[in-house]
């Protein structure tokens, strides 16, 4: 499976991508530090799954995963974000999310999730 990663958070992003990177069968294709970017990528490097902060710089989580859900309706977005809260996973699964996670989940569980959302319907 795989994994684009977004996150405006240099450091974070690097720590997420390098974690991902060592489970077996999982292989990050890339990251992007914003909305833009994501929207972008999502598009060029053709992976089986986004996880996405919700909080960006230039474009919202939300209003990215809807420009590429427009692009690539079948492409699933996971939501990983500090803002864990019912209001927002509300709005983020209203908006397309195929999962939604605090930051500081474990990995198992992220990684639980992930193949979740890739898994066809």
């Amino acid at each position: 499976m795989r994994v684009l990663v977004v996150d405006d958070h240099p450091a974070f992003r690097r720590a997420l991508t390098s974690a991902l990177g060592m489970v077996d069968g999982l292989e990050v294709a890339g990251e992007a530090g914003g909305g833009v970017a994501a929207c972008e990528e999502a598009e060029e490097l053709r992976p089986d799954v986004v996880l996405m902060d919700l909080s960006m710089p230039d474009l919202s989580g939300i209003d990215a995963m809807k420009e590429i859900h427009r692009k690539r309706p079948e492409l699933p977005v996971v939501i990983l974000t500090a803002h864990a809260d019912p209001g927002v996973e509300k709005e983020a699964r209203e908006a397309g999310a195929s999962g939604f996670l605090a930051k500081g989940v474990g990995l198992e569980d992220l990684v639980i999730v992930l193949h979740e959302a890739a898994e066809p319907a």
